[in-house]
């Protein structure tokens, strides 16, 4: 077969797995994740502290769509089990909520930060949780808010036929993602802190200290492991496969693209941002498209490549959907991403995900029900648009 014959084939075949995933998604996973965010919101609207109520709240309708992307996941396995399907969407909350509270005012930031994020980690552990997760906090009365997300996980784990082979990793790869707390320390003591939690790591030449920090605070690698879980045939071999292609190439430009289009808000609020440990614009779009090349084709490679490879170019798209995607600052690294995505399935996401956008915003769908305003994004056919991920 020629070589313009074989990327013929190629670009069919993305093009089918992602008409693949996008079936698997809204006729069986999102029925179960608009289902289980309605729950999640009840749960929020008991909650009898107003500060916490309001953050629960606040983190459902403003990173709902995160969680349906989390579950878009699920079909990356032979079959998007109703158990996985609410493990993740759990999961995923719990990981946004988590992050709200530790962005507010504490006596020590990190500190208050790693003590919630145990509740990520007895969310999947075999002991039962103990943890007083608000022990730091200002706030402390969530009417058992934090703790039920956690024994929905517990028991979503307990109903996957492979779960015991990706405890372990995932387990491990939660534990790292507690330094993403370290972003909201002081500035005096941010840097620090993340070089040292750095230096722990073990050492890799092709990846710097804070890109290291950046993928360890992405739960993509997280869930992709989780979704093994599912799939009866999973054994160690393949759950390291996964996290290997995952961690931290996916994560890290997770993070590092999440960095770039937030970059003018983080700016003006004062907030630390990835991309400002590059020396420079072009070094940071040279920089990306190397990680997204490699993100990209280590997913390829996978069992299920095809499906893999949806997810991973779904997160690209949904970041590059944004305006500040395009401005001048970020437009070279955008084009660079782009380039080394080299995926058929790019312009058709990007399209779909611009005009998704546009519809949000002419809706004010902004602090909407987040399954409705997903059910809102059509196409020019009239059919439902894909959501891909964008997990923290």
């Amino acid at each position: 077969m020629s070589h313009v014959a074989a990327r013929r084939t190629g670009r069919v075949r993305e093009l089918l797995s992602l008409a693949c995933v996008m079936a698997r998604f809204w006729l069986t996973v999102f029925p179960l994740v608009r289902a289980t965010l309605r729950e999640l919101e009840r749960d929020a609207r008991a909650i009898p502290d107003p500060a916490l109520r309001a953050h629960a709240l606040e983190t459902l309708r403003g990173e709902g769509l995160s969680a349906m992307g989390a579950a878009l996941v699920a079909t990356t396995v032979s079959r998007p089990d109703p158990a996985l399907v609410r493990l993740l969407v759990s999961l995923q909350v719990a990981w946004d909520y988590i992050d709200t509270l530790a962005e507010q005012p504490a006596v020590d930031p990190l500190a208050n930060g790693v003590q919630l994020h145990r509740a990520l980690l007895d969310a999947i552990a075999p002991a039962p949780p103990r943890a007083d997760y608000y022990l730091l906090h200002a706030a402390h009365d969530d009417g058992g808010y934090l703790l039920a997300l956690v024994g929905r996980c517990r028991a979503a784990c307990a109903l996957l036929p492979a779960f015991a082979h990706v405890a372990q990793a995932a387990g491990a790869e939660l534990a790292r993602a507690e330094i993403q707390y370290a972003n909201h320390a002081p500035a005096a003591q941010r840097e620090a802190a993340l070089r040292r939690w750095a230096a722990r790591q073990p050492a890799r030449a092709d990846a710097s200290w804070f890109e290291l920090a950046a993928a360890a605070s992405s739960s993509l690698g997280v869930l992709a492991i989780l979704a093994q879980a599912a799939d009866p045939a999973t054994d160690a071999t393949a759950v390291e496969r996964v996290r290997a292609a995952y961690v931290p190439w996916v994560d890290a430009l997770t993070a590092l693209l999440d960095s770039l289009v937030d970059r003018p808000a983080d700016a003006r609020a004062g907030l630390a941002s990835w991309m400002e440990h590059y020396p420079s614009d072009p070094a940071a779009g040279a920089r990306l498209e190397a990680i997204a090349r490699r993100a990209v084709g280590d997913v390829r490679a996978l069992p299920h490549g095809g499906r893999h490879a949806v997810i991973v170019v779904g997160m690209i798209a949904m970041h590059l959907s944004q305006p500040t995607a395009w401005l001048a600052g970020a437009r070279p690294a955008t084009h660079a991403v782009m380039r080394a995505t080299d995926s058929a399935t790019m312009p058709l996401l990007l399209a779909l995900l611009r005009a998704w956008r546009r519809v949000r915003a002419r809706s004010g769908d902004e602090g909407a029900d987040p399954s409705a305003a997903a059910a809102q994004a059509v196409n020019p056919t009239g059919q439902l648009t894909p959501v891909p991920p964008r997990p923290q």
